[in-house]
Order: C-alpha cells, then sequence, then structure tokens
C-alpha cells in the first residue's frame, strides 16, 4: 500500500467517523467508549461529537 493509497483510507475513515457521530447526535443517540480503568461506558454521541469537532451538534 502507498502512502497515497493510506492516506486515501485515514480521511475515509475520518469522514465516515464524522458522519456516524452527526447522524448519532441528530437522533440522541449514545455511544460505547472505554473508560479510565478499561471498563466500557456509554457517552451522549453529542457530548463527543462538539468535543471532537468544535461544533454544535446537530438537530433535526
Amino acid at each position: 500500500m502507498s502512502n497515497k493509497d493510506f492516506e486515501l483510507l485515514v480521511k475515509g475513515l475520518e469522514k465516515a467517523e464524522y458522519n456516524m457521530l452527526r447522524m448519532k447526535s441528530m437522533r440522541n443517540e449514545m455511544v460505547l467508549q472505554n473508560g479510565p480503568d478499561g471498563s466500557i461506558v456509554r457517552v451522549p454521541a453529542r457530548d463527543i461529537f462538539e468535543k471532537l469537532y468544535n461544533e454544535p451538534a446537530p438537530t433535526y
């Protein structure tokens, strides 16, 4: 895999993550994440979206 292919793959995955979090935020859904002690915790997608992308969570 060339560097260009790898960069395209990473950009595609970043776009997919953005779209997934955006849609889950709009539906007020939860996302699973690792907690500080390795446990699995449920976090509102709105919180993650706003924190990662510095944008207000979308609404319908």
